[in-house]
């Protein structure tokens, strides 16, 4: 016990520094991570109660050095543990320096106790360098069996010392869907990842070390991503790249700039391959926006009837020969019923049967997906949606510049009726709210059945007046009754002129 005895000032000014260095830490740290210094406290309090064991019992000698070396290791462990969190995890620290590497601050640690592991065999009598001089064998055991770890450690180091990722980001190191993960930590052993799919991977530091990695996160956030389509080699290379950037223009999470582009590739047996270049900004979102994407491609193919290649060596069963005429009479006759599904629509209820049967042969059938842009505001063209299922966002520009909901049109509701007009922009943009089928009627049918029907183009007028003033309404929340009044009169002097031309 002469430790004790013999250094009890010295041993109270210790205790004495080691609580103002554990005060200090629970100042210092911020109040989530205050919880750190129990650590240095729990270590000072067990020397106490060494130093109170150690002044109260006679102990051998042997007895003696063991409570001199605990001793030591618990007041110099405690000073360590509470002088690393008050250079590395203060909030004084962290203004002044960028976060340091989980791996680092684990050395520098191991380091600090492995020092006064060294103080404290010191203290208690015991010759450490002569304790490794005459164990060469268990020095050669112990490195032996540390080379992977020891391994691990050093990629570790250099990893941080000139890294190629940083937790974040989002990196490639093998082939699979394992293989591509955000990191999540880097520590003295290996590398935590979580996939797509939400797995967690843990790779050693020198496999990552040794891998070609991929980072997906840098220099920036922007990246380009490749889809391939394979589509009938009849059909022509640029109505192709008009149909995928038609797509493409609205969906979300491609970037409009720099702009998509869409590739010719090979000719297979099946047709010819497309690859499709897109930019997004959030690597976790490159599914979601692929499966988006091919689902939109297989609407807008098949309202242009458009069919998806299949291998040429599958035998069909046909009632008649194939032939580029009778595929285009197939996909280009108008659906049953459709005369009758015309009658539905409020304007043209009460029509003769005739007229709706001229209607019915100008009217094609096409099939949207929830979220598409049916038709954009400013854009030119010449035909009138009729809602068979589903439902669409009819949205205007405010004066302001903000995006208005106008309505909500359902089955058996219209759009598009302006654009009849020659030289008439949508005055709308029109979105599904889900998956919709609309009948499209196109303005040679309408002029065709206004000569059966002449009450036609009045009762389009009064619709089309109706709506434009809805319009109006919602861009300037005011209406204006005389203007609304020589609007009218406009529109119905220029249908009339349409379907007399």
């Amino acid at each position: 016990m002469d430790w004790f005895d013999s250094n009890t000032a010295g041993g109270a000014l210790g205790i004495g520094l080691a609580a103002l260095l554990v005060a200090l830490v629970f100042l210092a740290l911020p109040r989530g991570e205050r919880y750190l210094g129990r650590a240095p406290l729990l270590l000072l309090t067990a020397h106490v109660l060494i130093r109170w064991l150690g002044q109260q019992t006679e102990q051998r000698s042997l007895d003696a050095r063991l409570l001199t070396f605990f001793g030591i290791v618990t007041l110099f462990g405690s000073m360590a543990r509470s002088a690393f969190l008050l250079g590395v995890m203060s909030r004084l620290a962290r203004r002044f320096t960028r976060p340091w590497p989980r791996i680092l601050r684990d050395l520098i640690q191991f380091f600090l106790y492995f020092a006064v592991a060294l103080i404290a065999l010191r203290a208690a009598g015991v010759e450490f360098g002569s304790l490794l001089a005459t164990s060469a064998l268990l020095t050669a055991v112990i490195g032996l069996s540390l080379q992977e770890p020891l391994g691990n450690l050093f990629a570790g180091l250099a990893l941080q010392a000139q890294p190629p990722f940083s937790v974040g980001d989002w990196v490639q190191f093998a082939d699979g869907a394992n293989g591509t993960g955000r990191v999540l930590e880097i520590n003295w052993r290996a590398t935590h990842l979580v996939t797509i799919g939400e797995v967690e991977v843990i790779v050693p530091n020198g496999v990552m070390a040794k891998a070609p990695l991929k980072n997906f996160s840098r220099p920036t956030q922007l990246m380009r991503w490749d889809t391939s389509l394979v589509l009938p080699d009849s059909v022509a290379p640029h109505r192709v790249q008009g149909i995928v950037g038609r797509a493409l223009s609205d969906m979300p999470g491609v970037l409009a700039t720099p702009p998509p582009s869409v590739l010719v590739g090979q000719f297979i047996d099946r047709g010819a391959t497309y690859a499709v270049r897109y930019y997004i900004d959030d690597f976790a979102m490159v599914e979601p926006i692929e499966g988006e994407l091919r689902k939109r491609l297989w609407y807008a193919l098949r309202r242009e009837r458009i069919e998806l290649p299949t291998p040429r060596s599958r035998v069909e069963a046909m009632t008649e020969p194939l032939s580029v005429t009778s595929l285009a009479r197939t996909h280009s006759e108008p659906r049953p019923n459709v005369a009758a599904r015309l009658g539905g629509v409020d304007f043209l209820a009460g029509a003769k049967p005739e007229v709706l049967e001229r209607l019915a042969h100008g009217t094609v059938c096409a099939v949207y997906a929830p979220g598409e842009t049916v038709i954009r505001e400013g854009e030119s063209g010449n035909e009138l949606f009729i809602i068979e299922r589903g439902a669409v966002q009819v949205l205007v520009h405010r004066e302001k510049g903000a995006r208005a909901e106008v309505a909500t049109l359902h089955a058996g509701h219209f759009f598009g009726e302006a654009a009849l007009l020659r030289e008439e922009q949508r005055s709308a943009t029109v979105v599904a709210a889900t998956e919709c089928d609309l009948l499209v009627i196109s303005a040679g049918a309408f002029r065709a059945a206004a000569e059966l029907d002449a009450s036609l183009a009045e009762r389009l007028t009064d619709k089309l007046a109706s709506r434009l003033t809805e319009l109006r309404n919602a861009v300037s929340d005011a209406g204006r009754d005389d203007d609304d009044e020589r609007r009218s009169l406009v529109l119905i002097d220029r249908i009339k002129r349409f379907f007399h031309s």
